[in-house]
């Protein structure tokens, strides 16, 4: 019977003490999470770059968003700087076809081909089979310059229109009240 009591002492001691260590490690990520959703702590860039590449290699489009939001070009350049060189050309062509695809998301994307093509310049120009390769980045370079004439054209008509409508309205600025009463 003693032994029983003592058996009974030890696991409830031993529930107190694991419930307490779940409490503790709940609390311990909650107030983690916390800390990281609410500060914009940058991961380190061999971490970034590690998340890169197993985006690119797993093609995993959710993980690949996550490191392409960071813009800031220090970040940037020090995360391409550690990738492989085996991975250049895919993130290339994978940012191409998300600029492609939507191309609004052109200005933030751009920073990173711009780093890609700096950092890894000495890969891109040896490769043999670059022009291939970077054919869809030409494509798309090519139809953005051939609507930037028509926008600019636009863009002179619609300032145009502004300027003739903001002088029309200063023609047609109310008069000084008049008085109906004679001029009293």
């Amino acid at each position: 019977t003693q032994r029983s009591v003592f058996s009974c002492i030890i696991a409830e001691f031993g529930k107190q003490w694991y419930q307490r260590r779940v409490r503790d490690f709940k609390r311990i990520n909650l107030s983690g999470m916390l800390a990281v959703s609410s500060s914009n702590a940058v991961p380190a860039p061999d971490s970034l770059a590690q998340m890169l590449v197993q985006a690119i290699t797993a093609q995993d489009h959710a993980l690949l968003e996550e490191v392409l939001h960071y813009k800031k070009p220090v970040t940037v350049e020090k995360t391409l700087s550690r990738l492989p060189l085996t991975h250049v050309i895919p993130l290339i062509q994978t940012i191409t076809e998300k600029i492609d695809s939507k191309p609004s998301r052109g200005g933030e994307l751009t920073i990173w081909l711009r780093q890609i093509m700096i950092t890894h310049r000495s890969y891109l120009l040896s490769s043999p089979d670059i022009a291939a390769n970077l054919q869809p980045l030409y494509r798309l370079i090519d139809m953005q310059l051939n609507n930037y004439p028509k926008l600019i054209k636009l863009q002179g008509k619609l300032e145009l229109l502004l300027q003739e409508r903001k002088s029309s309205e200063e023609d047609c600025s109310p008069l000084s009240p008049v008085s109906l009463d004679g001029g009293e």
